[in-house]
C-alpha cells in the first residue's frame, strides 16, 4: 500500500501522457508526472514522478522524485528522491534523502547536495617555456605531453566497485 500512494500526483498537477513527445525544457511551479518522452530539462517545485514509460533526457530539479523509468542527465532534489528496481538513471542524483531499490541502476555518482556542481574554468593561458639551449619558444603542448607508455604496456581498466 506504501508504493500506491508514492505515485499520487495532487490534484492540479500536470501529466504528460506516454503518447507524447516534449522537445524543450519543461519549468513547472505544481507537481507532474511524466508517461511520455522529454528532450530537455525538467524543472518543478514540486513532486516528479516518472513512470516505467517514460523517458527524460535532460536534467532533472525538484523538490521531490519517484523514478519508475528512464533518466540521462543529472539529478538534483531538494527533499527526497525515490529510484525503483525498474529505474534507469545516467547521471549524477543529488538529494537530500535517497532511496534505491535493489536492482535499480545508477550511472553516475550519488552525492547528498542539491546545488549544481559548477562546470570547471579553464586554466588561464600562460607563456610559452624558452628553450635554453636555443632561446626559442617550445609549445605548451609539447613541453607538457606525457611520455607516451611503453608499446608492451596495455592499458588498464580501473573499477569503484
Amino acid at each position: 500500500m506504501r508504493h500506491f500512494f508514492r505515485n499520487i500526483i495532487v490534484p492540479g498537477a500536470f501529466r504528460i501522457p506516454k503518447e507524447v513527445t516534449v522537445n524543450g525544457s519543461i519549468d513547472a511551479t505544481i507537481s507532474g508526472r511524466i508517461d511520455g518522452n522529454v528532450k530537455g530539462n525538467v524543472k518543478t517545485t514540486g513532486k516528479l514522478v516518472v513512470s516505467e514509460t517514460a523517458s527524460i533526457k535532460g536534467h532533472i530539479y525538484a523538490a521531490d522524485l519517484v523514478v519508475h523509468g528512464k533518466v540521462y542527465g543529472d539529478v538534483y532534489i531538494s527533499n527526497k528522491a525515490h529510484i525503483s528496481n525498474k529505474a534507469f538513471v545516467k547521471g549524477d542524483v543529488n538529494a537530500i534523502v535517497l532511496e534505491l531499490e535493489e536492482g535499480a541502476v545508477v550511472e553516475g555518482a550519488i552525492r547528498k547536495n542539491v546545488l549544481p556542481t559548477p562546470k570547471a574554468e579553464t586554466p588561464p593561458v600562460t607563456e610559452q617555456p624558452l628553450s635554453p639551449v636555443t632561446g626559442e619558444t617550445i609549445p605548451i603542448a609539447a613541453a607538457a605531453a606525457p611520455a607516451a607508455p611503453a608499446a608492451n604496456e596495455e592499458e588498464q581498466t580501473t573499477s569503484w566497485f
